[in-house]
């Protein structure tokens, strides 16, 4: 798969495309990929994602906290796991927000073949979202494409969304997340050197450089599995402050503790999948009471991870797991 990240010319007779930003790359995104990359096969034509950086609503809202269930290059992995051929992830900015819906198609037909575009029904384009399903199939009239409609999926009767699954991680309901994503939440971050408290204590922990701009669970800790140079390991991973060592620290902090392993891994990436929240960050009184709690916490996350579903859609389906 290649992965454009401006808009530029694509050397194909035609392509099928979907659109949209695609944070999460959740079970309704999925269902479209899928679907349009299989009946494009049965018709020898490729495909590709058009999808966006930053989010529009980060533009157009100006919002600045962490926003993003899914970085680009998450995003590109998981649509070439899908069977994509091409990933186009265009800059946004305000001027490209300002675009009128025809401008808007314009400006992808001038560099891409398009002859089917996938969407879902509630699919909204151009200047203040004015464009929707009904304005694509009238352009697609006048340019010569396709227009292919899909319905939402739902879970519980609701549909499923990027918005719900940002509130669900963002109150540490990752069971929810991972239903309406098809896979546990997950991060990656490269190991960096941190104080060594946990080492001394006889925990070594893992601590990641995140991506600023990745949307955190709250401060707490977690049932986690960690891969690692394509071998998954149980983990436990603590999210937050910590209170008991430091009383300003602004910015909240991932660290990871692997069972029953003893190697460095300092300067490798890391992905943490996050199963299940144990218990939320607390400030203890001393070393033998964070020991103990930790202690607990291990076997807690070792028995919420034995019996949790590993083979989850798209997860890591052909590393090894070590318990």
């Amino acid at each position: 798969m290649k992965h454009l990240r401006k808009l530029e010319p694509i050397q194909e007779e035609e392509i099928w495309v979907t659109i949209g930003a695609f944070d999460g790359v959740h079970l309704g995104h999925q269902q479209i990929i899928r679907t349009m990359v299989k009946d494009a096969h049965i018709n020898n034509i490729k495909t590709g994602v058009i999808t966006f950086y930053p989010h529009p609503a980060v533009v157009v809202r100006k919002l600045k906290d962490a926003f993003y269930l899914s970085s680009p290059d998450e995003k590109s992995e998981i649509f070439n796991d899908l069977g994509v051929d091409y990933t186009i992830t265009i800059p946004f900015d305000y001027e490209f927000s300002k675009l009128s819906p025809e401008d808007f198609i314009q400006k992808l037909l001038l560099n891409i073949p398009v002859s089917q575009f996938w969407i879902g029904n509630d699919f909204s384009f151009g200047n203040n979202r004015t464009g929707n399903t009904i304005v694509l199939e009238q352009l697609g009239l006048r340019y010569g494409f396709k227009t292919v409609i899909s319905d939402h999926v739902t879970q519980d009767s609701e549909k499923i969304s990027s918005s719900k699954i940002r509130n669900w991680v963002h109150v540490g309901e990752m069971e929810l997340a991972t239903q309406s994503l098809g896979r546990p939440y997950s991060l990656t971050g490269v190991v960096i050197h941190g104080d060594e408290r946990g080492r001394k204590i006889g925990f070594p922990t893992a601590n990641l450089s995140v991506w600023e701009e990745k949307l955190l669970p709250p401060a707490g800790v977690y049932a986690t599995l960690a891969l690692v140079e394509n071998q998954v390991y149980y983990s436990v991973t603590n999210v937050g402050f910590r209170p008991t060592f430091k009383d300003n620290q602004i910015k909240p902090q991932v660290e990871t503790f692997l069972h029953h392993f003893n190697q460095s891994i300092y300067d490798l990436p890391v992905q943490l999948f996050f199963i299940k929240r144990i218990r939320p960050e607390i400030k203890f009184e001393s070393i033998s009471a964070i020991t103990e709690q930790i202690t607990q916490d291990v076997q807690n996350s070792e028995e919420i991870l034995r019996h949790a579903e590993k083979q989850t859609s798209l997860f890591v389906r052909s590393a090894t797991i070590n318990t």
